[in-house]
């Protein structure tokens, strides 16, 4: 595969960092591992030289690092489909919709959500922005967008973007502190026999799993909390607010799992089968019966943190999907009906005259 140069210089924040450590914050889609191979190998330089994994950075380090490109690879990456729900000079908030990946990974290395911030938002000096010495002008910030958190594949909503470097650690610490609030939106199997509750059950990786990335409750796992309460009932579905208190890996989902109501459409922690109409309002002929959702029915609904520079409370919304609209609309107008025709039934339904003769 042909070789492409990619290059970025050291920060004051970044000052003091280990090679192999910068390296895996500028490009989080490979493994700190794969970096130190590629510096043995002399594929990362600092300065024109190549150097240890555990050299320290200094603040106007120049590194270089050799990657491997696709043949097939688009010369430039594109920012089509990006909605951007906030902007602002530190932070951008995006809608992402469902079947986007947030990072290269395995066959998928182009199109994801962080190579299109990249191609709308990235601005390095190495990329050619003019410098105050070069007589162009005052010098550009550098922006290289670096997601703050992450949503599986098929789960929509808000994704939280930093754009300057120097709030990243800010922003990551309050993550990672829990001062960040976070809801989504679920639509769940079942109907829940209270009207909401704590889920707190330990999760950890499940034996025997297909995937890696599966998970479990068991009773070694991390500590795992999340709150949820019943927003509307359809007899065979349920739609959920959660909020989560703590962060593991398809918290949700497996917490949705365990008290018996996964979510719509889930591939790997429920029934993976897409929704029908038939499904949602009963009755439908199997000429009309189309499709209404295909993909896992969780939406990241609303974020709302401290912002790192003003301090002030900044609260993202993203509008529930369209799939998601539709389907509701299914349910209410199937319940609805349903609930019509009960109290026309209990209208037609004989008057038993009660002893002492009143009715």
């Amino acid at each position: 595969m042909p070789i492409r140069e990619f290059t970025f210089t050291v920060d004051l924040p970044g000052s003091g960092t280990r090679l192999d450590r910068a390296l895996r914050a500028h490009f989080p889609w490979r493994s700190r591992e794969h970096f130190q191979g590629m510096i043995d190998r002399g594929d990362v330089t600092v300065n024109g030289a190549a150097r240890k994994a555990s050299l320290r950075l200094r603040e106007g380090d120049l590194v270089a690092v050799a990657i491997a490109v696709p043949a097939d690879a688009p010369e430039k990456e594109s920012a089509e489909g990006l909605v951007v729900l906030h902007e602002d000079d530190a932070l951008v908030a995006i809608d992402k919709p469902s079947g986007v990946v947030a990072h290269p990974t395995g066959r998928i290395r182009h199109g994801t959500l962080i190579n299109r911030l990249h191609a709308r938002y990235r601005r390095t000096d190495a990329a050619g922005a003019p410098s105050a010495a070069s007589g162009a002008g005052p010098a550009e910030k550098d922006v290289v967008p670096r997601l703050a958190h992450r949503l599986d594949k098929d789960t929509s909503g808000v994704v939280l973007v930093v754009k300057d470097r120097k709030l990243d650690a800010a922003v990551t610490r309050a993550f990672f502190r829990r001062e960040v609030e976070k809801t989504y939106l679920a639509l769940v199997v079942g109907d829940p026999a209270t009207d909401g509750g704590l889920i707190d059950r330990p999760i950890g990786p499940a034996p025997d799993a297909q995937t890696l990335l599966e998970m479990t409750v068991r009773d070694d796992g991390q500590p795992s909390r999340t709150r949820w309460r019943v927003l509307e009932r359809f007899g065979r579905f349920a739609f959920l607010e959660l909020s989560p208190l703590t962060g593991r890996t398809h918290q949700l989902r497996v917490h949705l799992r365990s008290i018996g109501h996964p979510i719509v459409a889930d591939h790997l922690y429920g029934d993976p089968r897409p929704v029908h109409l038939s499904a949602c309002r009963p009755g439908v002929s199997a000429q009309d019966d189309v499709v209404v959702l295909d993909r896992l029915a969780l939406h990241a609904h609303r974020l709302v943190l401290a912002h790192p520079v003003t301090g002030r409370p900044l609260s993202i919304v993203s509008p529930l999907p369209g799939d998601l609209v539709r389907t509701l609309a299914a349910l209410r107008e199937a319940s609805a009906a349903a609930s019509a025709g009960g109290a026309r039934e209990a209208r037609r339904a004989p008057r038993v005259r009660r002893a002492g003769g009143a009715s």
